[in-house]
């Protein structure tokens, strides 16, 4: 008679543990090597502490320094948290890092992206905004998981980032938003909002 009381109450706890898991971080205080330091993710190493300024922001500690980052901009409530990677004496802090060529970046945007070609890294930025009717428009459709995602594409020794990106006649353009599109024809790219 016991079985099903317990079935039942290990049914609750695993229902009940997303819903504490879903609850923001909160900032916290660090001290070590007579500094102290507050936000979130705080990392201490090499005689240094330092956290990141927002929830959704990242610290790593490696060659010999402390990095946080993406810097503290606007963001939306859901913001995915972000990574930090090493590499080659640098550490780089955001969304879809790439290191290469002797360097590590990252996007500042969590839709963001960065390609390593032609011996360097590019990443995406965040995207344009139009007097606040994109920024809605990007929320919703971030939120149902159908939103546009920013690419990065290479070819002829160019890289380009941003939404819909083409590469033809010895181009590669993207457009500046996520309902931007781009065209080739007539021996050019064209993209909306150029």
């Amino acid at each position: 008679m016991h079985r099903p009381l317990l079935a039942l109450a290990l049914l609750a706890v695993a229902f009940a543990a997303p819903a504490a898991s879903a609850a923001p971080p909160k900032a916290d205080c660090t001290t070590a090597y007579g500094k102290t330091a507050c936000g979130y993710d705080c990392v201490a190493a090499y005689g240094d502490v330092r956290c990141a300024d927002a929830p959704w922001g990242a610290c790593l500690a490696a060659y010999g320094k402390v990095v946080c980052g993406p810097g503290g901009r606007a963001a939306r409530r859901d913001m995915p948290k972000a990574t930090c990677q090493a590499a080659y004496g640098d550490i780089a802090c955001g969304y879809g890092c790439v290191a290469a060529y002797g360097e590590v970046r990252c996007s500042a945007d969590p839709d963001g992206a960065c390609v390593a070609a032609y011996g360097k890294v590019t990443c995406s930025g965040p995207p344009e905004r139009d007097h606040g009717h994109h920024d809605d428009h990007d929320r919703h459709h971030r939120r149902d998981g159908g939103g546009a995602k920013q690419e990065c594409k290479s070819a002829y020794g160019k890289t380009a980032c941003g939404y819909a990106c083409v590469a033809a006649y010895g181009d590669v353009r993207c457009a500046r938003s996520p309902d931007g599109v781009c065209t080739a024809a007539y021996g050019k790219i064209t993209c909306s909002g150029d």
